[in-house]
Formats: structure tokens, C-alpha cells, sequence
């Protein structure tokens, strides 16, 4: 894939290495965003039963050979669209030691399992699903800040 130089990003974005060091924030073309962000997404973990279960539209057009895969679908579509489903597998035990308010809420039968609370509440506070998301969740946690996850968070589901 190729990737223009760094400078030549810098310049079509009008600003520079030294202003960029300097500043938390810069404004990108929503093309630019899209495109880097499926650049993402195809390199990103897909749970194809997951997504298939979540969608089930998906899943006909996939047996009526509409679609090509899943995977196609959620790079070009069921992102964009905010469909769920396409996360890691959420390892249990191991998402209730992390989280010990799950745990909590597990045992007075608020919520059913980490899973249950994954997908309803967890996905949307940057939460890992297992061991090995653990670090991309922290980083794109802390990327997003309170004040973008607050606003996230009254966008309809």
C-alpha cells in the first residue's frame, strides 16, 4: 500500500512538524478520516460469527451470494454504519478480573455476563474484550478523551 511522505500529509493538512508537536488537535478532511480509518478496519480483529449473528440481513445476503464476505461488508459498510457485533470474542473470566464493577453487577444479577455487558456498555467506554485488545483499547482510550466520549455516548445505538 503505498503511503505518501509525511511532509506532503503535512502540507495538503496546512501545518507543520513543528506545529503539529505543538498542538493537540488538527482538522482532517472526513475523506482523509474515512479512508485512514478503513485502512484500520481492515487490518483490524473481525468476528465473523459474532457480526453474522448481530446482523442477520448480513448473514441472507451472504447465503444468497449478494455479498462476497462479512469481512467485505463490514470493511465498507457495516463499520460506517455502526453495526455491532464485529468485536473480539469476550473472554469472561478474564474481562471480570479487569473489571471488578462487571464482576460486581454479574453477582447481584444486574447484567447477565461480560459479554452481556461488553456489547451493551463496555464496547462504548473503550473497554478491552480480552487480554490481547487490552492495549489498542487503552491507547484509543486515552485518544478519545472524556469530552469526545461523553458526546459519543448520547449518540443514538
Amino acid at each position: 500500500m503505498f503511503i505518501p511522505p509525511f511532509n506532503a500529509l503535512l502540507r495538503a493538512l496546512v501545518t507543520t512538524p513543528q506545529e503539529l508537536q505543538s498542538q493537540s488537535e488538527i482538522t482532517i478532511p472526513t475523506k482523509m478520516l474515512r479512508f485512514l480509518l478503513k485502512i484500520a478496519v481492515e487490518a483490524g480483529d473481525f468476528n465473523e460469527k459474532g457480526y453474522l449473528a448481530a446482523n442477520p440481513d448480513v448473514a441472507v445476503a451472504l447465503r444468497q451470494r449478494t455479498i462476497s464476505s462479512a469481512r467485505d461488508h463490514y470493511i465498507n459498510t457495516g463499520y460506517w454504519e455502526c453495526r455491532r457485533g464485529a468485536t473480539p470474542e469476550v473472554d469472561e473470566q478474564w474481562y471480570r478480573k479487569v473489571n471488578p464493577d462487571v464482576a460486581s453487577a454479574i453477582r447481584n444479577k444486574t447484567v447477565a455476563s461480560a459479554s452481556e455487558h461488553y456489547l451493551s456498555t463496555g464496547v462504548e467506554e473503550f473497554r478491552a474484550p480480552n487480554e490481547a485488545s487490552n492495549d489498542d483499547c487503552l491507547i484509543w482510550k486515552s485518544l478519545t478523551g472524556p469530552k469526545a466520549r461523553a458526546k459519543a455516548s448520547s449518540f443514538p445505538q
